[in-house]
């Protein structure tokens, strides 16, 4: 856990690059969906109901949707930098990006949400990766559009 310094050193950065409107909540949405993510994979393992392979499966999914943070910010950080000031107003050339983005949130969001339901045996874990790759696959088609829009 990082110390008050280090937060404070951080919120700065994220602010001077994301700004504190409409790319810092796209970016922390994602985070936050993340995090979720995370936090059900940690609730799986302290209750030792699920076969370890089957843990396994929830990690790995998840490393590979934390992989995805860097390229979200990159994304956030580029289209603040050439729209910094619009409020939550999302500009014209930013509008695919911004959408596919919160596409990708939502969809980790519902990658969480079945991660929960498969640790409480209501889901399958093949149902979870579905989820994923649509995260990855979302991800992957922003920075397409930020190609063409952005420049990104």
């Amino acid at each position: 856990m990082a110390g008050p310094f280090a937060r404070r050193r951080q919120a700065k950065k994220d602010e001077t690059e994301l700004g504190t409107e409409l790319w810092r909540r796209s970016h922390d949405w994602f985070i936050r969906s993340l995090d979720r993510y995370w936090q059900v994979v940690q609730e799986a393992r302290a209750e030792g109901k699920i076969p370890e392979d089957e843990l396994n499966g929830l990690v790995n999914a998840g490393n590979v949707l934390a992989e995805l943070a860097p390229r979200v910010r990159h994304l956030c950080v580029e289209a603040h930098r050439q729209h910094p000031e619009t409020g939550l107003q999302v500009p014209a050339s930013g509008s695919d990006v911004h959408r596919i983005l919160s596409r990708a949130a939502n969809d980790l969001a519902t990658t969480a949400q079945a991660a929960a339901l498969f640790r409480l045996g209501q889901a399958s874990l093949h149902s979870v990766g579905r989820r994923a790759e649509k995260v990855v696959a979302a991800v992957q088609e922003a920075e397409e559009a930020a190609a063409e829009t952005l420049g990104a």
